[in-house]
């Protein structure tokens, strides 16, 4: 039993951006273990754990067979513990004993750069009313959608890549409680589901 410890307020500033440098902080010798890049986040926020599975599915490491099963599960956990309020977020075992290539994490996290630094410049805390019941309960549940549908459309291109931008956003959005961003991956999880729907019958 993994149990990793967070608070319940986030980081402002440049959340995204510090996050890829704990990253990449934590990566030593041909792999790297899940738990070990959990470990390194000394997370400010719930919302960063939700955000990390879900910045690398956006990535070509969504390509590594079994990722996107695992992120997808991951995220959804993190979502559902954060929506039933539990102050320490657990994890199972065999996700956090998962091993990444640290060749190609980087090469994913040099890929982020710009999408992160995008983000952070961006979200400001702002329609703090947005996050009263159910606004914030209707992000987290559909971060959860997204993440139980992940293991299902392992087969179908990009569609947990889709996915996983929905779930970015709104992670994003809850770390600096930006109600307008927080709008707008709800918006994009329309768009998402009909891109899914496409690629799984073509």
């Amino acid at each position: 039993m993994k149990t990793l410890t967070v608070a319940t307020q986030g980081p402002r500033g440049r959340p995204v951006q510090d996050m890829l440098v704990r990253m990449r902080g934590a990566i030593t010798g041909p792999t790297v273990t899940v738990e070990t890049i959990l470990r390194s986040m000394d997370p400010a926020a719930q919302a960063v754990l939700l955000l990390l599975p879900a910045l690398i599915l956006v990535t070509p490491l969504s390509g590594i067979p079994g990722l996107s099963s695992l992120g997808g599960l991951t995220i959804a956990l993190v979502a559902c513990q954060i929506l039933l309020g539990r102050p320490m977020i657990w994890l199972p075992a065999f996700v956090l004993r998962r091993t990444l290539p640290t060749d190609r994490l980087h090469r994913a996290l040099n890929r982020l750069d710009r999408p992160a630094k995008f983000i952070d410049c961006r979200s400001v805390a702002r329609a703090e009313w947005f996050f009263a019941f159910p606004g914030q309960q209707i992000a987290l549940i559909t971060c959860i959608a997204c993440g139980l549908a992940m293991p299902f459309l392992e087969l179908v291109p990009f569609s947990a890549t889709t996915l996983a931008v929905v779930v970015s956003i709104l992670a994003s959005a809850l770390l600096v409680r930006d109600g307008v961003l927080v709008a707008l991956g709800l918006s994009g999880f329309g768009l998402a589901i009909f891109v899914v729907a496409k690629l799984a019958s073509s």
